[in-house]
């Protein structure tokens, strides 16, 4: 009598949605302001992240209009640009995105002694 063979077939499917991750947070901006300088003071800094590679994204940052002082409550007038960006990561793990942003206090505002302070929010949206 021959020995026979019985076959069975499964399929095996992996799903990759889309990701993304901040590897490396933007740095705290300090900077030291002087109302009579005549000159802006400006500072850069930068979100590093990473997405799963064909990922979409779109960045949004959302920044107080004026930082405000701790003990007086003045406002001290900023700007953050850009406040948006997009794009796709076309090399996945193998190297960082970065979103650079700088942060403007103009000159010459009438402001009093204090510490003054605000938080910037960057969304990585994908």
């Amino acid at each position: 009598m021959a020995a026979g063979t019985a076959t069975d077939d499964f399929t095996i499917t992996a799903e990759v949605n889309p990701y993304c991750e901040v590897t490396t947070g933007a740095s705290d901006i300090s900077v030291t302001y002087n109302p009579y300088d005549d000159t802006d003071v400006t500072a850069t800094t930068t979100t590093q992240f990473n997405c799963v590679k064909g990922t979409g994204y779109s960045i949004t940052v959302t920044a107080p209009a004026a930082l405000t002082g701790q003990n007086n409550g003045d406002l001290l007038p900023i700007t953050v640009s850009p406040t948006s960006g997009s794009g796709t990561d076309a090399d996945g793990m193998a190297s960082t995105e970065s979103f650079d942003m700088t942060v403007t206090i103009g000159a010459g505002v009438d402001v009093s002694v204090d510490t003054y302070t605000g938080t910037v929010t960057v969304d990585i949206n994908y």
